[in-house]
């Protein structure tokens, strides 16, 4: 009970530590790559694109292994997400969101199979049934 009161006070730690993280790896990017990374983290909470159950941390780790591996490429960052970048968030986060659909319906799929497999349908509630 102790640390449930403790989350809802201070929040989740490793949620913290997690984003903590992330803010290392994008401070340790080139100038370019850092500008282009914070615009994108505020287009993308302004329009809620690609913010899926995870608070959008999936898109931004992917974004950034993205970037790192082109910085240590040399590639400047337009040449590689182009200059329509509201385009390139949109495509990212759909594929993000695509992923978390896959997601979500692998684990309904399994579940239901679990459950009708031993043809147990108590764990129902009465309005589903």
């Amino acid at each position: 009970m102790f640390d449930s009161i403790l989350k809802l006070m201070i929040g989740d730690m490793e949620a913290k530590r997690g984003y903590k993280q992330m803010v290392k790896r994008v401070d340790a990017l080139p100038e370019d790559y850092r500008f282009t990374f914070r615009k994108i983290y505020k287009y993308v909470y302004t329009t809620g694109a690609g913010i899926g159950s995870d608070g959008g941390i999936t898109l931004f780790v992917d974004l950034i292994d993205f970037f790192e591996a082109s910085a240590a490429e040399g590639k400047q960052v337009l040449d590689i997400i182009g200059k329509d970048v509201g385009a390139f968030v949109d495509e990212l986060a759909s594929a993000t969101a695509s992923h978390a659909e896959y997601l979500r319906e692998t684990m309904n799929k399994n579940i239901t199979e679990k459950f009708n497999k031993n043809g147990d349908s108590s764990w129902r509630t009465s309005s589903n049934k």
